[in-house]
């Protein structure tokens, strides 16, 4: 990424918190599970790092709706990016201890995909920090790997300004 685009990105991050409420996102990382090792090549890479942002009008009683985008190494180790919307419900659990559910879909370019994808997720969260773990089932013709993967995981941490 060139200077002038963490620069233009940096003063967009500023800006937007004035305009409605925003996340930022960070992929990180993911697990594939049901690949058949001895009949095809099951070397992923489950470090995913990326950077994306996450927007929201505002919190409703039924949750919030949502738009997200982001651009992430996908476990191919090749540049993947997505933009989607959707739909996450944060429970205050205890304090300022807080659970969600969420769901969201989108373009989806990278991770053996290039097209309509889905994923639901959940969350654990902090304060103003949340941890989700996203689910794709690649059975369902989620993700289009030459390999015989049965499931993918996703981790992402979610900062909201």
């Amino acid at each position: 990424m060139s200077t002038r685009s963490m620069l233009f990105a940096a003063l967009l991050f500023s800006a937007l918190p004035a305009v409605a409420d925003v996340s930022l996102l960070v992929p990180f990382a993911s697990k594939h599970y049901g690949c058949n090792s001895s009949k095809h090549h099951c070397d992923f890479e489950q470090f995913n790092p990326g950077l994306g942002a996450e927007w929201s009008p505002q919190e409703y009683p039924w949750g919030r709706p949502i738009v997200r985008g982001a651009v992430y190494r996908d476990s191919a180790k090749q540049t993947a990016y997505y933009a989607a919307a959707g739909w996450r419900k944060d429970f205050n659990v205890a304090g300022d201890f807080k659970m969600g559910v969420g769901i969201y879909g989108g373009y989806l370019n990278g991770s053996d995909h290039n097209g309509f994808a889905a994923l639901p997720f959940v969350s654990l969260g902090y304060k103003k920090l949340s941890f989700e773990v996203g689910y794709g089932d690649s059975k369902l013709g989620h993700h289009k790997h030459k390999e015989n993967v049965d499931h993918v995981l996703t981790f992402n941490a979610r900062y909201d300004f």
